[in-house]
């Protein structure tokens, strides 16, 4: 069974986890042997469902995390590491953009 690399479109033996041409992992073919690749997510602080500036949602849509354990360790951070944690979290709300919707078009 020949495969083609779904990046660049180059053949490829079935049992192979990258392409030999540009590098591209294998993923949901039947040569994929069950090695995790991580998706790629954007960080961006959303619109909805944030409390204060959103940082701590973003940190947890991005990468999965529990928003809750999310805002609880940042609240403790802010209590015991206290000029730090408020400046990382300023630096975050100014570094990390909006979230970005798009209108549909008609």
């Amino acid at each position: 069974m020949t495969m083609y690399c779904q990046s660049c479109g180059n053949s490829m033996l079935a049992d192979a986890r990258f392409c030999p041409v540009c590098g591209a992992p294998v993923v949901g073919q039947a040569g994929y042997s069950g090695y995790a690749v991580p998706a790629q997510r954007r960080l961006f602080r959303p619109l909805y469902g944030r409390r204060f500036a959103g940082v701590c949602a973003a940190f947890s849509y991005a990468y999965g995390w529990d928003l809750g354990l999310i805002r609880v360790l940042a609240v403790l951070c802010g209590i015991f590491l206290f000029p730090l944690a408020e400046v990382a979290y300023i630096a975050c709300w100014i570094g990390i953009p909006d979230e970005v919707i798009v209108p549909p078009v008609m």
